[in-house]
């Protein structure tokens, strides 16, 4: 009974853990086909989807990163300015 009890717990913790994530109304997106049958459901070119395969940082793991158009303009701008700051 407690091992019953014990993983129910813990399947609730990993739950928790999974939801603290923010995803922007955004489904998670696991590949290309994910990303075309969302950007068929949007109108802005700003709002569509681009992903790509990146190493995240403190492991040799690929992860599948998507941000829309307007969200990797804005990291590129805001890039650009704290080197200008850092000049």
């Amino acid at each position: 009974m407690q091992k019953t009890v014990a993983v129910i717990c813990l399947a609730m913790l990993l739950v928790g853990c999974e939801n603290m994530y923010e995803d922007d109304g955004i489904a998670r997106i696991r590949n290309q086909r994910d990303v075309e049958a969302y950007n068929a459901t949007v109108s802005s070119e700003g709002e569509k989807l681009t992903c790509r395969r990146e190493v995240v940082l403190g492991t040799n793991f690929r992860e599948y990163i998507c941000m829309t158009v307007a969200q990797r303009e804005r990291m590129r701008r805001d890039a650009r300015e704290l080197i200008e700051i850092l000049r």
